[in-house]
């Protein structure tokens, strides 16, 4: 259980450092009203410590002892979903920057998935934060 407790927590510091890359550069954002070179900098930092939260995260779910537990349960839900939406976001992601200004739509598109996988990666680090290991 100690490595349990232990993964648990690194996948909490990552994911609390990707929250605080992009509120970062969304606060650089509303500060210049450009995307500099930092802000894709903190997006890419965030994007990894993302990775590293849901690889983290994922291990600590699939151990026996706690895979079974309803709350592991609807914590790996969310992350499948924070997973698929953004997986899902990234091919129209790429045909907006290619498709010219009439296709505004899939910028729309694009936000409303990038927000849907933002959400549910939030929901998912309060389900874990508010899950506790059992007593060995």
């Amino acid at each position: 259980m100690p490595t349990l407790l232990l993964w648990r927590r690194i996948g909490l510091a990552a994911g609390a450092g990707a929250v605080l890359c992009v509120l970062t550069g969304l606060a650089l954002l509303v500060i210049r009203e450009e995307a500099g070179p930092a802000v894709g900098l903190l997006l890419l930092v965030a994007f990894v410590c993302a990775l590293v939260c849901l690889g983290f995260l994922q291990r600590t779910w699939q151990d026996p002892a706690v895979a079974e537990d309803p709350r592991v349960v609807r914590a790996r839900s969310w992350s499948t979903a924070a997973t698929v939406s953004w997986c899902v976001a990234v091919l129209p992601g790429l045909a907006a920057r290619v498709l010219p200004e009439s296709f505004e739509w899939l910028r729309w598109l694009v936000l409303a998935l990038g927000a849907v996988a933002v959400a549910a990666f939030l929901g998912m680090l309060v389900l874990t934060a508010r899950w506790r290991l059992p007593r060995a």
